[in-house]
């Protein structure tokens, strides 16, 4: 398995870096499926996805006018990387 590091940049400019293992991670995966079924679990997979850090940066990254850290605009980054591990995943498998 590839231990370099996934780097990438959604079209709004939010930079990230996701070690590959994350994708190869059952308890990731097992995560991801829950997503669907539970939407308050998406806050832990987003910082089991990218690390508390990235996971406040991408907050603020896409922080409105009024402080607020919509569902949909976090939701639409989160849309954009997953594709690119997609992607990531099925050049190395």
């Amino acid at each position: 398995m590839a231990t370099s590091k996934i780097h990438g940049e959604t079209s709004t400019g939010f930079k990230y870096t996701i070690d590959p293992e994350v994708i190869h991670d059952m308890e990731f995966i097992e995560l991801a499926a829950e997503v669907d079924g539970n939407g308050l679990l998406f806050p832990k997979f987003l910082e089991s996805m990218l690390g508390a850090k990235q996971k406040q940066a991408l907050y603020d990254h896409v922080r409105n006018k009024k402080g607020r850290v919509l569902i949909e605009s976090v939701k639409a980054e989160v849309e954009e990387i997953s594709e690119t591990l997609a992607e990531d995943s099925d050049t190395k498998n």
